[in-house]
């Protein structure tokens, strides 16, 4: 029997030609975004970590820049100001207790809130209360937030205790979609006194618990 070779490459060619017409029509798969409420609750349980941050400070009147690194633990938070914004050097650590501050020189000042001793030694309102959640990505549990989100459910701008909160942009560090860049400034307008405005750029996350 004479075998037709032209219609077997023929038939060879049309079956080749399906099975890739079939596979560029799978489409490829894509995750769905981390529901809100999901990744709020998962972030807020995050209590151990070390960060290393810039921050830029600027009000009405003056402007100045840090080193930041912020030391979280569940018992206690340490807070480093490295520059010309802290003066050369302000730690700041806080447990239940109570908060203490000491300067380069090692003098030292308590209160019980951090964000009143900073503003008392540096002259400079930064929230460290809330801070410490919104650099998570995440609103300040037990406080009344306005806030939008993108299309990724990620936290990207939040209204909360009188600051108006930015997130620029996301990075991954480590296993964690963490925010590296950060806008926080107050309600008031930028031609009043009271007007503070401070950027923060991770540099360095790493998540201890």
């Amino acid at each position: 029997m004479k075998i037709d070779t032209k219609l077997i490459n023929a038939s060879l060619l049309l079956f080749t030609l399906s099975v890739l017409s079939g596979c560029t029509s799978i489409p490829a798969k894509k995750e769905a975004p981390v529901d809100w409420k999901s990744r709020q609750a998962a972030f807020a349980q995050i209590d151990s970590w070390l960060m290393h941050a810039r921050i830029g400070m600027r009000s009405k009147h003056h402007s100045g820049s840090a080193t930041l690194i912020w030391d979280e633990t569940e018992r206690k938070r340490k807070l480093r100001l490295l520059g010309p914004l802290g003066g050369g050097v302000i730690y700041l650590q806080q447990d239940k207790t109570g908060v203490s501050l000491q300067d380069s020189n090692g003098k030292q000042w308590h209160a019980d809130d951090p964000n009143e001793l900073i503003y008392r030694v540096t002259g400079w309102q930064i929230p460290v209360s809330g801070l410490r959640w919104w650099l998570l990505g995440i609103t300040e549990p037990g406080s009344t937030a306005e806030y939008t989100l993108d299309e990724s459910q990620r936290l990207l701008s939040v209204t909360q205790d009188g600051w108006k909160v930015t997130l620029d942009k996301y990075k991954l560090f480590g296993d964690y979609e963490l925010p590296s860049s950060i806008v926080v400034e107050t309600q008031a307008g930028q031609d009043k006194d009271g007007y503070i405005r401070a950027k923060l750029i991770v540099k360095e996350w790493k998540i201890t618990n």
